[in-house]
């Protein structure tokens, strides 16, 4: 069968391929992970059809990224075997146009291949359509530093002398002011390098990113700022600073906070030591990402299957009931029910009149896409038993490079809307936590008209007086509730930490005077969903004799 795919554009992103079913990746060249088990907003790459390897977010490390990592200098691994690199990625640097002057710390991983051609810092526009080529780069070509910038008249290159592989910290310094840069690396002399063509400031807005990036491959970098892979080793203490008689700084905001990252390990330390590979399995260390590379005939996330336990000819078979989808996990298997059914094994018929989520089975409900652009009015009600989870979500892209979203949600106990209307995200918060106790229906309401938004909790209200900027709100996806379909694909800015499912009731949705039907019957699709008071009827109906009455 042969798949087109769609190139769009957006907003912010420039491009993307919107993929066909069963594909993922930068450019659709992965089979998808319908079967996916990791966690908190963790990539998944197919390993095989039925097994897959979860690259963790930053803070996150393990087979499934369930374990935290402390991370005070972050390791980088380089490039993996799917082509992905380790990188954070911090908040954009205002000020970068006529000045800036970096300095860090590094070590080198032990390999030939750490200084072949290894990016350790950038900083870009895509160099694509109307979005210019503006760049500044750092990285590591045949054993030596590189430091390249290009001001959109042509770009200038300094590199320094071979490194001294018996220094075992290296420092690097490295600046421009207007056309003229510099780059001193250890005890060598410094170096300069003048940029060619008339232009004498950068326009750079972008996130800064270091040890990679997360594109999926370095062609659709600016050309010039292209390394072949990533970089191996540990990098730290990075400062900056945007006026020579100023300050050096750390990274981002607050000062020293990745905005996010993938599969950065704590210098010094493997996950692998918290993983056994069975039966002559290599354990693959790609920063905090970890998993099991296995010998032949051997499968599974321990290599300690001959088939996946989710494999029909696997004795015993897997007891997931028919309609329901088998998941492998690092020990046994979990089955992700459809709407409807309920159990270990899926094998219950269960009637949602008021629907239970739960973020340990990374529940989540969708309904048909819907209008939102010039005014958002949602209400719902709930009965929290957890802190954190998604109560409502839509986007303009499932994808974690999702466009306009929005996002309402809980956060450490407080209701948080957050919406992107294509020029930056707006925060609302209510000023109480909630009730945890999962005794009380809480009522929010949120929303926004134009680009102006409000969030009340049981009538506690928090508004926000915005005059400028973009005021349409362009979703195209599902309306999911409870909990997104595929955690990884939920935009970054849309929640305060990692994306998970609600925990807890909810009942009484309406969007935009659209009531939704909560059920396994007006749903359009969903996973692992209960019901939370167990009765046959909704809060709209009475129970009598002979069945639910509406009130």
């Amino acid at each position: 069968m042969l798949y087109v795919l769609v190139c769009t554009f957006s907003d912010a992103e420039d491009w993307f391929c919107e993929c066909p079913p069963l594909y993922t990746g930068r450019l659709c060249q992965l089979t998808s992970c319908e079967r996916n088990p990791c966690s908190h907003g963790a990539t998944c790459i197919p390993k095989s059809p039925l097994e897959a390897v979860c690259l963790c977010p930053y803070g996150r490390q393990g087979l499934l990224c369930d374990q935290t990592v402390n991370i005070t200098r972050p390791r980088f691994s380089g490039s993996d075997e799917f082509g992905y690199t380790s990188f954070v990625a911090y908040s954009s640097i205002p000020s970068l146009s006529f000045f800036y002057e970096f300095k860090l710390k590094f070590t080198l991983a032990d390999s030939s291949s750490a200084v072949k051609d290894n990016l350790m810092l950038f900083a870009g526009r895509k160099g694509q359509g109307n979005d210019g080529d503006d760049f500044l780069v750092l990285g590591l070509k045949s054993g030596r530093l590189v430091h390249r910038f290009n001001l959109g008249s042509g770009i200038a290159t300094i590199v320094s002398d071979r490194l001294n592989h018996q220094i075992n910290i290296h420092t690097v310094t490295f600046g421009r002011s207007k056309k003229t840069g510099w780059l001193k690396v250890d005890g060598q002399r410094n170096r300069t390098g003048l940029s060619p063509g008339p232009l004498v400031g950068l326009n750079v807005f972008n996130q800064l990113f270091v040890g990679g990036y997360n594109e999926y491959t370095p062609e659709l970098l600016p050309l010039g700022s292209r390394f072949r892979h990533g970089f191996q080793g540990c990098i730290f203490d990075v400062h900056f600073r945007t006026r020579r008689d100023g300050k050096f700084q750390a990274l981002g905001q607050p000062a020293g906070h990745p905005a996010f990252g993938r599969s950065v390990g704590q210098c010094g330390v493997t996950p692998c030591v918290h993983v056994k590979c069975r039966n002559g399995g290599t354990c693959v260390d790609s920063g905090s990402s970890v998993y099991c590379q296995c010998p032949f005939g051997w499968k599974g996330a321990l290599c300690s299957e001959t088939v996946s336990v989710c494999d029909v000819e696997h004795s015993p078979p897997p007891l997931c009931a028919h309609g329901s989808t088998c998941i492998p996990l690092p020990n046994g298997y979990t089955c992700q029910c459809p709407l409807g059914t309920a159990g270990v094994y899926c094998e219950k018929a269960v009637t949602i009149s008021d629907p239970f989520f739960s973020a340990n089975l990374s529940s989540w409900m969708s309904f048909p896409p819907m209008s939102i652009r010039h005014r958002t009015d949602l209400q719902v009600q709930f009965q929290p038993l957890s802190p954190d989870g998604i109560l409502v979500y839509i986007a303009q892209h499932l994808s974690a490079r999702a466009g306009d979203f929005f996002c309402l949600s809980l956060a450490s106990g407080f209701v948080q809307l957050r919406y992107n209307l294509g020029d930056g995200t707006h925060i609302l918060q209510s000023s109480e936590q909630v009730d945890l106790s999962g005794r009380t229906w809480l009522t929010v309401k949120a929303g926004r008209t134009g680009n102006r938004g409000f969030l009340s909790l049981d009538n506690k209200e928090v508004r926000e007086n915005v005059t400028e900027g973009m005021a349409t709100l362009d979703v195209a996806t599902d309306v999911f509730v409870g909990g997104v379909s595929t955690l990884s694909f939920v935009s970054t800015d849309a929640t305060e930490g990692d994306p998970v499912s609600f925990t807890g009731g909810l009942r009484e949705l309406t969007l935009n005077d659209r009531e939704f039907e909560l059920t396994e019957r007006g749903a359009l699709s969903g996973a692992n969903i209960g019901d939370w008071d167990g009765t046959a009827c909704g809060y709209k109906t009475k129970v009598e004799i002979f069945g639910c009455n509406a009130q």
